[in-house]
């Protein structure tokens, strides 16, 4: 208790810091001035006469809970169930804590960091390298996956409880590997459900429950199946039966008697399994209301049974008597009126008298609707000349040689598997497959599959084969153009990309033997996308090369690469890939004669002079950043000074004053200011310097734009972030119970 209770203090004189806690602290007399912001002698008193705050709250100002930004290692995002979410963000002790936390209750279960975890159909995506995801409407292609993940090793599978059991559907009656556990989590877990997941995969299911921005965590124990939450890192409480946490270890973003909107009930009895603690049972979020014949309940007071008959159900109460009721029987084809006594007894049971629609969903009908095809000259022209968003909302496979080029290229930039670290199995096949294939016929095809490979590299750079690969991919291309008889850049561009996250002497390597061209054409929309993708893994290369002073300077150095692509892509030439090469590796790979940029080109010329002065540590960057002002002609030029200016106060370890600088980004950028953007202007290379602000922000105790260039100054991912548009799209959450009156939706 003694070690609770430091800690709690600890959090709390945290907490009393931010503004979004002061007049909470002051009112309940944990502090008693603004002026003097310590503990009152009788802080433990004080505490318990604290008004709780509620997520809504937290989200109008998220800023003013920021206590600290010194030490964030982790940054996340609250579920989002009802409303709006917000970004939350923490240190590395209650990082460390969150992974052994997870680490030691999975042990539990036999579940050690050598299993894989699957998450199925959900928004979530994988925690360790090892784990995998896969999201999408649960069709033939889906479950094929799926199944064959589960067949590859033994793996526990995890999602939200609804999605699980519509994947169990179309599972059912099938030879199904078994699985060592199924995980649910996100939503209430009802028995027909837990029953299903059970049958299907052959294991047992284990609830999982947690608020990632309170800390909380909890899984079910194997003995008793109750609810074990982890009471080392949140101080837990039921105030009107809603579950209020002060999480213990966030001192970045301290949360404190913080209802979190679930009803939870706490049992303090000691488990049967012998765990010290206390055990919970989750009733539902705090607006989920049901009529039932005995009045108002929560979806965790339902009990919803297995029927016969019937593998999966879903009610929605409207108005009046009337209930919607979807389900999934076990056997479609002789299901009949009579099949629906155990659902009609058991709303009878739980409703009373009631009027209801049935809907009835072929739990084995999950054709997978054929994609339109194309010729092969079309889909090149698609990827080469056109938006990849047109290709991609309206999917064309060629239905010629191309084919097996783009389904890769669909699984590459649109996955509905995603893993850890590397490829997932199928889609590493795929890139075998290929590789092991004859060469096309058709040179221009060829071609293209040969780029399609190389671009499969940015997501195996990690991996110890992708040097064999990019090798087999290249001497393909370099064979394809000869057929053709003509070395355009785009070739030489998807050759030479890799060496921005290739090892150092496999980068310089490729650089001398690549034959390159005085008179590089314009980047097509293919190469674009390459180097886009290229950046990330081009990133870890540079956090792992000598220039560590830059790269810890200009952090994150992946959005001064995008800025960079964005501002020079109409000028680009080979000359901006060496020099990226040289700001990544910390020193030059091309060590051939490369083409030198446009004569006639003033701010381009000046500008790479300035930019070779700042990797070398040159003694000039006055004079150069003078000259490149003064070459400076339209607005987005002028604004690019501005910009090269900020970088390098940043490597000379000079502070920027915030106004000055939030004027600059507003005028120049149109970020934090009240306009947003134009179509001409990119935020994302002002990153490193909206994140260099947040210090002297928060010291200024202007918590909320401390907070906004926080926010502003992350890149996302590509990978996770198609990852996400197509799980949020078909995967989200979803209640299998629920009442559009009486949680006033309608």
């Amino acid at each position: 208790m003694d070690e609770t209770l430091n800690r709690l203090k600890r959090v709390l004189e945290a907490a009393a810091t931010t503004l979004g806690n002061r007049d909470r602290f002051l009112e309940a007399g944990l502090i008693h001035s603004e002026d003097c912001l310590q503990l009152s002698p009788d802080w433990q008193q004080a505490f318990l006469n604290l008004r709780p705050i509620d997520k809504e709250t937290v989200r109008e100002s998220p800023g003013l809970f920021l206590a600290d930004v010194d030490d964030i290692v982790y940054r996340g995002a609250t579920s989002g169930s009802r409303g709006q979410s917000f970004i939350y963000f923490a240190g590395t002790k209650w990082n460390e804590l969150r992974i052994s936390s997870r680490h030691r209750a999975l042990e539990w279960w036999g579940i050690d960091d050598n299993t894989p975890i699957i998450n199925v159909a959900s928004r979530m995506q994988p925690v360790r390298a090892i784990d995998v995801a896969i999201a999408g409407e649960p069709n033939e292609d889906f479950i094929h996956t799926l199944n064959s993940l589960i067949t590859e090793r033994p793996v526990v599978i995890r999602g939200y409880p609804s999605r699980l059991c519509e994947v169990a559907t179309r599972f059912n009656s099938k030879s199904t590997p078994s699985v060592i556990a199924v995980i649910c989590t996100g939503e209430c877990l009802f028995e027909y459900q837990q029953a299903l997941l059970e049958k299907v995969f052959q294991a047992p299911v284990i609830n999982e429950y947690g608020c990632q921005e309170t800390g909380i965590f909890g899984l079910t124990c194997p003995e008793a199946g109750h609810l074990h939450l982890d009471g080392e890192r949140c101080l837990y409480e039921v105030i009107d039966g809603q579950l209020v946490t002060t999480d213990l270890f966030n001192l970045v973003m301290p949360v404190v008697r913080y209802k979190c909107g679930d009803l939870v009930e706490l049992n303090t009895e000691p488990c049967s399994c012998g765990r010290p603690g206390f055990t919970a049972k989750v009733l539902g979020r705090i607006e989920d209301n049901v009529r039932t014949i005995e009045g108002l309940k929560r979806p965790g007071e339902i009990s919803m049974p297995a029927l016969e008959g019937i593998l999966n159900y879903q009610i929605v109460r409207r108005e009046g008597t009337q209930i919607d009721v979807w389900i999934q029987p076990e056997d479609s084809v002789d299901f009949t009126p009579q099949s629906l006594e155990p659902l009609v007894n058991w709303m009878d049971a739980t409703f009373g008298e009631v009027r209801a629609e049935i809907f009835l969903d072929d739990a084995q009908e999950m054709n997978t609707a054929p994609e339109p095809l194309c010729k092969d000259a079309f889909w090149i022209r698609c990827i080469t000349k056109e938006s990849w968003a047109k290709w991609l909302n309206e999917p064309r496979l060629p239905k010629g040689a191309a084919f097996k080029a783009a389904q890769l290229l669909k699984k590459l930039v649109e996955p509905g598997v995603i893993v850890g670290s590397g490829l997932p199995p199928t889609t590493q096949a795929m890139v075998t497959d290929i590789l092991d294939s004859p060469p096309c016929k058709e040179p221009q095809v060829e071609r293209m599959t040969a780029r399609v490979l190389l671009f499969a590299c940015n997501f195996l750079a990690d991996e110890p084969e992708v040097v064999s690969i990019y090798h087999r991919a290249a001497e393909r291309l370099k064979r394809a153009v000869a057929q053709i008889g003509q070395y355009d850049g785009t070739a030489i561009v998807d050759l030479l990309v890799p060496t921005l996250f290739l090892e150092t002497h496999v980068a310089t390597a490729i650089w001398a033997e690549c034959p390159l061209s005085r008179h590089l054409q314009c980047l097509d929309t293919f190469n674009v996308h390459n180097l886009l993708y290229a950046f990330e893994p081009a990133l870890r290369r540079a956090n792992a090369s000598g220039s560590k002073t830059i790269v810890r300077s200009l952090k994150p150095i992946l959005s001064i690469l995008i800025g960079d692509l964005n501002f020079f892509a109409p000028r680009f030439g080979t000359w901006l890939l060496a020099h990226w090469g040289e700001l990544i590796h910390g020193q030059a790979i091309a060590s051939s004669p490369i083409p030198e940029a446009p004569k006639d080109d003033d701010f381009l010329a000046a500008w790479l002079t300035w930019r070779q002065d700042m990797i070398s540590g040159g003694q000039h960057h006055d004079l150069r950043l003078s000259a490149l002002a003064d070459a400076a002609r339209s607005h987005e030029e002028q604004a690019r000074v501005y910009l090269e200016k900020g970088y390098d106060k940043l490597v000379r370890g000079e502070e920027l004053h915030p106004h000055q600088w939030l004027d600059i980004l507003g005028a120049n950028a149109g970020i934090l200011s009240q306009g947003l953007p134009s179509d001409e202007v990119d935020p994302i290379p002002w990153a490193p310097i909206m994140r260099s602000l947040v210090k002297p922000l928060q010291m200024r105790q202007e918590y909320e734009l401390a907070y906004q260039c926080l926010v502003a100054s992350a890149i996302p991912s590509s990978r996770t972030s198609a990852f996400e548009r197509l799980a949020l799209k078909v995967n989200d959450k979803q209640s299998v119970i629920y009442d559009l009156v009486a949680s006033g939706i309608i």
